[in-house]
């Protein structure tokens, strides 16, 4: 497959303060790439963006305060990779939100939170990344972040379960994107258990201990599969602990039409 080089090419990342976007962050400015930052942990996002800057000594990293909840902020997000770097290449829903306590005592609104960030966001950066795209007359790529409890159902996670589910499914109704010219590429990562702040965060039930746990790294290089492997397109990459990652083999869309003649 052809290698979409990251070097010079500009990532909007949510979620960029810790965990998955913040080693996304570093992996991709090594590589010669630009990151502009969202997160909601302002003093993090910030101090991540400031490291790499000092270590590159140059201006490689921005940060911007976006909650994903509002999707106002997602616009501003790439609006500022714009204003910033000139071009958006790159596009990773990476922020999410786990949940700590049994899915039934939480109350309506903290539910309606998980999907508003797990799922309605990363649908929405998605849809204003293509539009930035095909207005712009360029490829692009986006990676979502699901996980591997789309396909396995938990009984303490159902809501973010379902969410997880969407991801996977809209990724793989995204897969025609990739037929326009210029393509655009729409992925997702779908791992179990890793090492971040939201898996500490799971009950402790011996889940974590009978299915082991990902690096940081482990997720973070096939996120970056996700972009420079043109082979790959509405795929999700699956998991575990100890295996090798496997692209899900569910069904992806077909073209019909509809969307390689849309014109915006």
């Amino acid at each position: 497959s052809f290698i979409m080089l990251i070097l010079d090419k500009v990532a909007v990342i949510t979620g960029g303060a810790r965990g998955f976007g913040k080693r996304l962050a570093e992996m991709i400015v090594e590589r010669g790439g630009k990151v502009v930052l969202g997160d909601i942990l302002d003093s993090e996002g910030h101090s991540v963006s400031q490291a790499l800057n000092a270590q590159y000594k140059r201006k490689v990293s921005v940060y911007q305060h976006c909650d994903v909840g509002n999707f106002g902020d997602i616009q501003a997000l790439i609006d500022r990779a714009v204003t910033e770097y000139g071009v958006l290449d790159i596009l990773v829903n990476n922020a999410g939100i786990g949940g700590s306590v049994p899915w039934f005592e939480s109350d309506g609104g903290s539910l309606s939170r998980t999907i508003d960030i797990n799922l309605k966001a990363p649908i929405e950066g998605t849809r204003l990344a293509v539009r930035y795209f095909i207005e712009n007359g360029r490829p692009g790529c986006v990676v979502n972040v699901a996980s591997m409890m789309a396909f396995f159902p938990v009984e303490f996670g159902p809501v973010y379960g379902a969410t997880k589910s969407g991801v996977v499914n809209f990724t793989a109704s995204c897969a025609t994107l990739a037929l326009m010219d210029p393509p655009i590429r729409v992925n997702a990562v779908a791992p179990n258990f890793a090492d971040t702040a939201m898996a500490r965060d799971v009950p402790r039930n011996g889940l974590l201990a009978m299915n082991g746990i990902l690096t940081v790294d482990e997720v973070v290089l096939q996120m970056i599969r996700c972009v420079e492997d043109d082979g790959l397109a509405g795929d999700s990459i699956k998991m575990l602990p100890g295996r090798s990652p496997l692209l899900h083999n569910g069904r992806k869309a077909v073209a019909s039409g509809v969307v390689t003649l849309a014109k915006l």
